[in-house]
């Protein structure tokens, strides 16, 4: 049903047409007083007007401040029950780079050296009978797959398993590290000359650097293969013949 605006009575209530919203008494302004003449009654009339906009405007205000309290209601977020955790954020060094997690160093317990009667009449044969000089241990190593393989000709002696004792000269050395290699005498476990020589180079990996007795190695080991199997523990010597460098390969055991 329509509400007839014309039937309003403006002395107890006043209608806004435009926001059809029923608006509070307001006061209407009387008849001013006998004894004013024409300009004191029209600003009488003027002044009564304002303070009608006036509050008309105040209780407007006041309808909108109170819907809007209303409306500004927040619902805060569900947190979940159980929130995953962070992962660690990825540390980074002053570049800006990722850095990368350092792997774990093994650290490979090596057997203690082996002295017994082979390694007592290398010795003797090499200083007494070849009246050799300048007698090292090199290196004491198992031998692998790899240092038998017919494909592979070479034997190898890693760096990080040499004794500490530097067996070459400043020249052999810088030699080596030029990536050139030299012609070495190899004597077998059966205290025989190899008839025809090896050549030392160094060889440099990603990781580590080793020093291998090649060219002729595959006919080594065909001459000594009685002594020369795998998993077999052999020791490497150096010594010096006429200021040349030589080497010198005993059997000393087998690996556990």
């Amino acid at each position: 049903m329509k509400r007839d605006h014309s039937a309003i009575d403006l002395n107890n209530e006043f209608y806004d047409p435009l926001e059809l919203t029923l608006m509070p008494p307001v006061q209407h302004p009387k008849s001013p007083p006998i004894h004013m003449n024409k300009e004191e009654e029209e600003k009488y009339y003027e002044q009564k007007i304002q303070d009608f906009f006036k509050h008309l405007i105040r209780t407007n205000s006041c309808q909108e401040n109170s819907s809007g309290h209303r409306k500004s209601v927040v619902k805060r977020p569900k947190t979940a029950k159980n929130p995953a955790k962070e992962r660690p954020r990825p540390s980074v060094d002053d570049d800006g780079n990722v850095k990368k997690k350092k792997a774990k160093k093994t650290h490979v317990r090596l057997p203690g050296i082996i002295s017994n009667e082979t390694t007592d009449r290398l010795k003797a044969f090499i200083t007494e009978e070849m009246n050799g000089s300048d007698l090292k241990l090199v290196i004491q190593k198992i031998l692998y797959v790899t240092d038998l393989d017919k494909h592979q000709n070479r034997l190898s002696m890693p760096l990080k398993q040499l004794k500490p004792v530097e067996f070459l000269t400043p020249d052999e050395k810088r030699l080596l590290d030029e990536d050139r290699e030299f012609e070495v005498a190899l004597w077998g476990p059966t205290l025989r000359m190899h008839t025809e020589p090896m050549r030392l180079k160094k060889w440099n990996l990603k990781t580590t650097s080793n020093y291998v007795l090649r060219t002729n190695w595959n006919r080594f080991v065909d001459e000594n293969r009685e002594d020369l199997a795998v998993n077999t523990r052999v020791q490497v010597w150096s010594f010096r013949r006429d200021e040349k460098l030589c080497f010198a390969l005993a059997c000393v055991g087998r690996a556990d």
